[in-house]
């Protein structure tokens, strides 16, 4: 189902709203982020992993626990032409702005905003060997709304699971906010959807529109006393820590 679809009918856009925003506080977003995420992570996913950042200036090597073969190769296009960008990197601009988190700083984000256009955030690399043949991938997705200045998005879940290494769950949301006009309308699913995962993989999504942010979360879990130690993260965590994350975001928005 297209975004627009999925959003118009369950937030009424086409009422009266306030100007859009002009720029994002992509800093003080970063700061509240890296202050904060950690502990909603925790609190909301079981046996939460925070994953090794043991690689180069935009990759992993091992993550711990053998969860890549180097992976977690982070692109962005749409508003630019598509690059792997490095951690810690953030760009504002007049018409759209992005941010990757710092490494050590968990769950690590991938975060745009855009006044008018596309975003696309992609995420490749190759998963660890602790069983490839028999992992499992999943895909799902959602809405959520919150009462924090009437924020609201759908949300798109990738996971590889079911291994002896930790379990990778890529989290991508479109947000929009009441009063700042948003409008969606268009998106292009890309996750991956082989059964059991390839080790070797690119995926990604896409979305059209105005005054909207797209982010991409890699959250992860390992249960080190019991096989296989990633687990499927059950929908209704993803829900709880997005939910949680959204609600109390300090999103300074201009």
């Amino acid at each position: 189902m297209p975004l627009y679809a999925t959003l118009t009918g369950n937030f009424g856009f086409g009422r009266a709203q306030q100007a859009a925003f002009n720029t994002v506080d992509l800093g003080s977003f970063s700061n509240w982020h890296q202050s904060n995420a950690s502990t909603i992570a925790q609190q909301t996913i079981s046996s939460c992993y925070f994953y090794d950042f043991d690689g180069g200036s935009n990759y992993i090597t091992d993550g711990g626990n053998s969860m890549w073969l180097t992976g977690n190769y982070i692109s962005l296009g749409g508003i630019q032409t598509a690059s792997t960008i490095n951690y810690g990197t953030l760009v504002p601009q007049s018409n759209y702005g992005y941010f990757v988190s710092q490494p050590a700083v968990w769950p690590q984000i991938a975060f745009a905003y855009v006044k008018s256009g596309t975003i696309t955030w992609s995420n490749a690399g190759s998963v660890g060997t602790g069983g490839n043949p028999n992992a499992s991938n999943t895909n799902f997705n959602g809405s959520i709304t919150t009462s924090n200045q009437g924020r609201y998005m759908s949300y798109w879940v990738n996971q590889t699971y079911g291994l002896g290494t930790p379990t990778i769950a890529y989290l991508w949301f479109a947000m929009g906010q009441s009063n700042l006009n948003t409008n969606f309308a268009s998106s292009n699913d890309g996750r991956k959807t082989l059964q059991p995962p390839a080790l070797r993989y690119t995926q990604f999504f896409t979305v059209s529109g105005t005054n909207f942010i797209l982010g991409q979360i890699l959250l992860s879990s390992y249960d080190s006393n019991n096989y296989p130690n990633g687990k499927l993260i059950p929908q209704p965590q993803i829900e709880a820590f997005l939910s949680n994350y959204i609600q109390n975001a300090t999103i300074p928005i201009y």
